[in-house]
């Protein structure tokens, strides 16, 4: 895991976790009900499958996702917690942001 902060609040426990590189884009990714490994790394061509392990994992550690057995077929499916479901304002509020910062430069 990463050096975090080493204060209790609640902004700087939650930037612990997701503002890791890479991080918002692997949220991204599941926050559009993208659910494989192989296709989450499609919609993040630069990302090693290495880097795209540690940061699932680290999302299941901190209990933004939990991983599941596919239904029908080999291998594993990623899904949202409540808690990553949570997260899912801050993941608009970036986007808004970034056209926002956009529109003015």
């Amino acid at each position: 895991m990463h050096n975090g902060y080493n204060q209790f609040c609640p902004i700087a426990k939650t930037s612990e976790i997701v503002a890791v590189r890479w991080m918002p884009l692997v949220l991204r990714e599941l926050m559009a009900d993208i659910r494989t490994f192989n296709d989450i790394q499609r919609g993040i061509p630069l990302i090693s499958r290495a880097v795209l392990t540690a940061r699932l994992r680290e999302l299941e550690h901190h209990g933004i996702i939990e991983r599941r057995k596919r239904e029908g077929r080999q291998g594993t499916e990623y899904w949202l917690t409540p808690a990553g479901n949570a997260l899912r304002p801050i993941t608009v509020s970036l986007v808004t942001g970034a056209l926002f910062t956009r529109a003015t430069v």
